[in-house]
């Protein structure tokens, strides 16, 4: 009896490892596709009202759908620190799944906000965007294809090993 139990955890344990290296793609992609309509809302920001980089993120915070990293910015700008200080320590602090390549590409965004004119970082959130949405097209490929077999390799091993065990 107590080996079915041990055998019983052993399946849980691989078919958990599968759904959770999965879990991670989707979770990927999800934050991706929340920094590409973060950078659109500030595009039509700085086109149309042009506000401060402090009330931009409060109207990003602001909606029911935002990334992870940026509500942790927002409070440390608010207690004192500078908005590239800040913007950096949250997205590197922050764990929503994102790889080093999406974080590099969320750094350079922090760089450009607030450097220069309104012009200047449209043209500059363009630029990330093309390069996050493919980032984001990488990601849903995995996710899709990778993603599946993960989940799937995840359950054949629990069962082989169960099946080695019997």
């Amino acid at each position: 009896m107590l080996s079915y139990v041990a055998l019983a955890l052993v399946f849980l344990a691989c078919a958990g490892t599968g759904a959770m290296l999965s879990r991670a793609m989707t979770l990927r992609a999800r934050e991706l596709e929340l920094c590409l309509q973060m950078i659109a809302s500030l595009r039509a920001q700085l086109q149309f009202s042009r506000p401060p980089v402090e009330r931009m993120l409060s109207g990003l915070c602001g909606q029911s759908q935002h990334p992870a990293f940026l509500p942790r910015c927002l409070a440390d700008m608010r207690a004192g620190k500078a908005f590239p200080v800040a913007w950096a320590q949250a997205v590197e602090e922050q764990p929503a799944g994102l790889r080093e390549g999406d974080r590099r590409h969320l750094l350079a965004l922090g760089e450009l906000l607030g450097a220069s004119d309104a012009a200047g970082q449209r043209e500059a959130l363009q630029l990330q965007e093309t390069l996050l949405a493919t980032q984001l097209e990488q990601a849903r490929t995995q996710r899709d294809t990778r993603g599946k077999a993960f989940f799937m390799l995840g359950i054949l091993a629990g069962l082989t090993v169960m099946i080695l065990f019997i």
